[in-house]
């Protein structure tokens, strides 16, 4: 009876404190920081296709769904049809370039993006916070606040272009960028009514970041650190070559 009992009770402490990331927060985000900075700031095809199939070969890894993960590079297409074409016709490239690096780069975000969505838990990112980068609590509880905003507001996104679809006020592609308006407007009133949500959870809760604390062991693992020093020897080794 004794071994039993220990046994479950060894059982619910690996359920507390075993982190429910599949992939460090920390090093989650630095990913993302690294491939779409490097997105934003390369202009050239060759480098964005090679930093898009890296992140979409990570993101695979990480959340184990690739049909997930093809589905959200299906859905920001007609977004990346409608900048591109805004982009080509407001900028100094020509219009097929234009469209291609647009599209890289919503793909790259979009896909990063999903790292966090489906691989990280964003009420473990402030251990990581507090703990390795000596970080506030009240400023890293606020930064995974404003995380659980962007994965509810995700979700949000895509039932209002769905029902703006329902509705035939999103046609075609570039009804994406005139009807923006639209989209940002309900987008703000759910964002909104989120917020008081969350407001109401934590204050029944009693929420104080100060004196909230967990026991889970969130440590860093070697093989996210080769995750980072790969990304890194890649981008700029591509960068090299296509520089030759």
């Amino acid at each position: 009876m004794m071994i039993g009992g220990e046994s479950s009770m060894d059982d619910a402490l690996l359920i507390y404190t075993k982190p429910t990331s599949k992939i460090n927060p920390l090093i989650a985000n630095i990913f993302l920081l690294i491939v779409v900075s490097a997105a934003t700031i390369e202009p050239n095809i060759h480098i964005l296709t090679v930093i898009l199939l890296l992140t979409v070969l990570v993101t695979i890894m990480i959340s184990r769904k690739p049909i997930q993960i093809l589905k959200i590079m299906l859905i920001v297409v007609p977004f990346g049809l409608g900048l591109g074409v805004f982009y080509g016709l407001v900028g100094q490239e020509k219009m097929h370039t234009a469209i291609l690096t647009i599209m890289m780069r919503v793909e790259i975000l979009a896909t990063g993006s999903a790292i966090l969505y489906y691989g990280v838990d964003p009420w473990e990112l402030p251990t990581i916070l507090i703990n390795k980068l000596k970080i506030q609590p009240y400023i890293s509880y606020t930064i995974a606040i404003a995380f659980t905003m962007y994965l509810r507001l995700a979700i949000d996104l895509k039932e209002i272009t769905e029902s703006l679809k329902s509705k035939n006020i999103i046609r075609n592609h570039l009804d994406y960028i005139l009807r923006i308006h639209k989209i940002l407007y309900v987008l703000i009133y759910h964002a909104a009514r989120r917020a008081d949500e969350l407001e109401i959870v934590l204050e029944a809760r009693n929420f104080n970041p100060s004196t909230r604390s967990t026991r889970k062991n969130l440590t860093i693992r070697p093989s996210e650190i080769l995750l980072i020093a790969v990304t890194l020897a890649m981008i700029i080794g591509v960068k090299i070559f296509l520089n030759q």
